[in-house]
């Protein structure tokens, strides 16, 4: 025990400058980061509410955009009729092609729309957990 150092039995000492220079810049370091973060999170919050009026904005015009174009369609369908009943065609006809033609055109829509719904039933996602949950086929097999 004669080896030990004069001062190690009576606890460490005091922290020599160059020391208390390392830990204050490390304390500086990571006050920086932390109200680095603490702007970072006050950037966050304010773009989020920023997004959130734009996108309320947004669906108020596009909403105004489906009644105008509502409207004009409306405007249309009544210029199509007149224009064939001024050929000569009867009410009935002069009605039935403008509905037959909105009527193809929503049945293309609505084609359209369940091709592109079947992207968003997470099949990747859905197969994964059921992997996760029944344990990998070759797991099941000896080695």
């Amino acid at each position: 025990m004669a080896d030990t150092e004069p001062g190690a039995a009576a606890g460490a000492g005091k922290l020599g400058d160059d020391t208390q220079a390392v830990l204050q810049a490390a304390r500086d370091t990571a006050g920086a980061y932390v109200g680095a973060l603490h702007a970072l999170r006050q950037l966050f919050a304010a773009e989020v509410g920023l997004a959130r009026d734009a996108l309320v904005q947004a669906l108020v015009f596009l909403l105004l955009a489906m009644v105008m174009v509502a409207t004009a369609y409306g405007l249309l369908t009544a210029l199509l009729v007149a224009g064939i009943r001024a050929l000569g065609a009867p009410w009935l006809v002069a009605i039935a092609i403008p509905l037959l033609l909105s009527a193809g055109l929503a049945w293309l829509g609505v084609l359209r729309a369940k091709s592109l719904l079947r992207h968003a039933d997470f099949e990747g996602t859905r197969r994964q957990i059921k992997l996760g949950l029944q344990g990998l086929p070759d797991q099941d097999a000896a080695p």
